[in-house]
């Protein structure tokens, strides 16, 4: 057996591992975007969003790792479903992460999966991740970063993981290493570029989700090579992870975040048209003095539900 599997597109090497991974940004949007493209019948997405392989190489077998016991839930393994098993049980390595795709190339799907997380990996893991698959298809989705750093703040408290009962304290947890690596976009993009061709990687805005959602997955689609049809109607649902909802940041945590944040977003300004200049005009605002909050579009209606993730 030659370990090659019949697909749309001919003989595909089945430990090879997934056609894409949608990558993040955390908070926004991707549970959403999840469903949608699990929904599409040539796409093949695993039975968990965020397998955090790549983000948690260290981690010998999933049961051995308690936020994933507590976040997927060890029920789960009642179920006596194989691939439950083999992704619960089995020793982790890039062999087991690329047999937890093998159903959807027996079907001759797409494969891919969604963990946010991996928008902060170092080049070194993004080279093993290359290795692995070097026709990998990579979806980065992009926030307001100060609208996202906003609702990861609200998020961790949410959870109990960090104080923000006040404007200092939000901003102490938004400036943390971790909360700030996930909103340098620019940062991300050159690593990603460093190693992948530009023609592999897909950029895309929370806002348009929120505006023009079919739009925006019809992009995606057509960009994983699938009907950009979709299968179903997109809906935006009423609610997905909501963190702050349409509750807007403080002035002067957004003014902060706007200092923070203006000079990447310059240089995102440089190569985007669209989400990235409103977010810099905002910005400017803030830091000219705006006597209150500048709204973003993202939190100005309570008419959009807040779908970020």
């Amino acid at each position: 057996m030659d370990g090659s599997l019949k697909g749309p597109g001919g003989p595909r090497v089945s430990d090879k591992g997934p056609d894409f991974l949608v990558i993040g940004a955390q908070r926004a949007g991707t549970t959403w975007l999840h469903r949608v493209l699990t929904q599409h019948p040539a796409l093949w997405l695993p039975p968990v969003k965020e397998l955090h392989y790549f983000d948690r190489l260290d981690t010998k077998r999933t049961i051995f790792e308690p936020k994933e016991r507590r976040r997927v839930g060890l029920k789960r393994l009642l179920s006596l479903d194989p691939w439950q098993l083999t992704y619960w049980l089995g020793a982790r390595s890039d062999k087991w992460y690329a047999s937890l795709f093998r159903r959807g190339h027996e079907k001759g799907l797409i494969t891919g999966e969604i963990t946010p997380a991996y928008a902060t990996l170092d080049e070194t893991v993004l080279r093993r991740i290359q290795r692995l698959n070097d026709r990998i298809k990579l979806i980065f989705v992009m926030r307001d970063p100060v609208d996202r750093v906003w609702s990861a703040v609200n998020n961790a408290a949410k959870k109990g993981a960090a104080d923000a009962s006040t404007v200092e304290t939000a901003l102490e947890r938004a400036r943390e290493s971790g909360a700030s690596a996930r909103s340098a976009y620019a940062d991300t993009i050159a690593r990603l570029e460093r190693i992948f061709p530009e023609s592999q990687i897909h950029y895309c805005f929370f806002e348009d989700l929120r505006n023009r959602p079919e739009a925006l997955t019809a992009d995606a689609f057509t960009f994983l090579g699938v009907e950009p049809k979709p299968a179903v109607p997109i809906k935006l649902p009423q609610a997905v992870n909501v963190a702050a909802g349409s509750k807007a940041a403080p002035l002067e945590f957004a003014r902060e975040m706007a200092r923070d944040y203006l000079p990447m977003v310059e240089r995102l300004c440089q190569r985007f048209q669209g989400p990235p200049q409103a977010w810099r005009g905002r910005y400017r605002q803030l830091l000219n003095g705006a006597g209150s909050a500048v709204p973003s579009p993202t939190t100005a209606s309570e008419a959009k539900p807040d779908v970020a993730s």
